[in-house]
């Protein structure tokens, strides 16, 4: 696994390392406005971007080993009935003296070996414990495709945001050149007198606020690109160039049948059920304790005595078979059982809790993208209008028939609108990406071939 891993990232990272252009996956739309770039620049594609995160993120790889641990599980619950060799050696020396000139001292030795086989026989605890494992096992990969999902999703929304980032710069840009030709315009036309000073001190507050906002999505553009590297666990040197995807059209369900979906497809759903299913498999394992057990024991023992007036060597066998009877453990194991009751109990809230949040989640993002949806019609219309009322205003300026106020409070409203138009077509995309991760579906052919692996 880790060396496949390391396959698929190598030629990724070298390309990024020489800054060559990688080749896109699908066809795309001319990026979005952004600073020039430079030799050193690399096109990364949205798949790119999810190659890279799968290949690399940590996240991902403690979700791959907690799966890896779990599947021990069931291995140690066999262990119960598996045979124990045991083996010991002990070596004994006595002496005495005693105070008669004529007496001499007596010394004996005795070294002893032996050597146990235990075999258990029967032990009911084996069964539930095994389930057990089995559903933890289950409960694991479950919990790593939600991470998979999640993180996939993670690295769509860091993406956008850089996309989202580099339009709002453009339309400040745009907004700022606007508001230095209006500047201008009021300046030329107070130095002829035909306006006051006034006007030409709108426009330079106008200038001002422009360049304001500029600057600050210039940084806030900055630390977006450098969450998304940071996702992507590259370089904060690495300077990117983000090719946009195609429109991600997709047909919106109904409410109901998408709810449905997701009670079906939500892998940390699933994984809440199996959890109300290895309370009980522990309840079950804790009653087993109470049946009895046997097991069969035996195997050599070698002794071996030394010293004075002794000596020689005795071998013997023996063999057994135990039944052992839990009859009172002095209370622990009632109130086990009784707590393993509250552990079904709670198991049984948290999965009755987030089948209310998943509801909920999925309600939010249906009704989100229905907002968006109607906001996008509205806001090309509003852009539309925006720019014609402008430009309408420009000109009766320099005719001299409207106000200064009027035109920037025009350039305003354009500004606006242009900033929604290019915010809100991102967020629509992420919208729907995000009706596909509530449902547990998002990037699904891609979660399935990453747990294949």
């Amino acid at each position: 696994m880790r060396a496949r891993l390391l396959s698929q990232t190598f030629p990724l990272l070298l390309l990024l390392c020489s800054g060559g252009a990688w080749a896109e996956t699908q066809p795309a739309s001319k990026p979005a406005a952004a600073p020039a770039s430079s030799s050193s620049s690399t096109l990364m594609t949205l798949e790119h971007a999810y190659d890279i995160a799968a290949a690399s993120d940590q996240t991902l790889r403690i979700a791959y080993l907690a799966v890896r641990q779990a599947e021990l599980l069931p291995l140690s619950a066999l262990t119960k009935i598996t045979p124990r060799l045991n083996g010991s050696l002990g070596y004994d020396r006595s002496s005495s003296s005693f105070t008669s000139p004529d007496s001499q001292g007596r010394h004996r030795g005795i070294a002893s070996s032996d050597l146990t086989l235990q075999l258990p026989l029967l032990d009911l605890t084996v069964f539930p414990a095994h389930r057990k494992g089995k559903l933890a096992v289950e409960s694991s990969r479950l919990g790593r495709k939600f991470t998979i999902r999640e993180t996939l999703f993670g690295v769509a929304k860091a993406y956008f945001e850089v996309l989202k980032g580099e339009r709002v710069v453009a339309v400040n840009q745009q907004s700022l050149d606007l508001a230095q030709e209006q500047e201008n315009l009021a300046q030329k036309r107070s130095d002829v007198g035909e306006v006051t000073r006034s006007d030409v001190l709108r426009a330079k507050v106008s200038v001002e606020t422009a360049r304001r906002a500029l600057i600050t999505s210039q940084n806030d553009l900055e630390f977006q690109r450098n969450t998304l590297l940071n996702i992507l666990n590259l370089s904060p040197t690495v300077t990117l160039r983000l090719a946009e995807p195609l429109p991600y059209k997709r047909d919106v369900p109904e409410f109901g049948p998408l709810l449905a979906k997701a009670y079906d497809r939500r892998e940390d759903l699933r994984e809440r059920a199996l959890a109300v299913q290895q309370a009980e498999m522990h309840r079950e394992e804790v009653r087993a304790k109470m049946a009895p057990t046997i097991v069969a024991q035996g195997g050599p023992s070698i002794d071996r005595s030394s010293g004075e007036g002794t000596g020689g060597r005795q071998s013997t066998w023996e063999g057994r078979v135990a039944v052992q009877f839990p009859l009172f453990t002095g209370g622990q194991r009632e109130l086990d059982i009784v707590g393993a009751g509250y552990e079904i109990q709670q198991a049984t809230l948290e999965k009755e809790r987030l089948t209310k949040t998943i509801e909920s989640d999925v309600k939010l993002a249906w009704l989100n993208v229905q907002t968006l949806e109607g906001s996008l019609s509205a806001v090309r219309a509003q852009v539309q209008a925006a720019e014609q009322g402008y430009k309408d205003l420009q000109n009766q300026y320099s005719a001299g028939t409207a106000k200064s106020v009027d035109v920037l409070s025009a350039l305003k409203d354009l500004s606006g609108a242009r900033a929604d138009l290019a915010t809100l077509s991102l967020d629509y995309q992420v919208a729907l990406r995000a009706l596909e991760q509530v449902s547990g579906t998002f990037q699904d052919l891609r979660v399935r071939q990453l747990t294949e692996k």
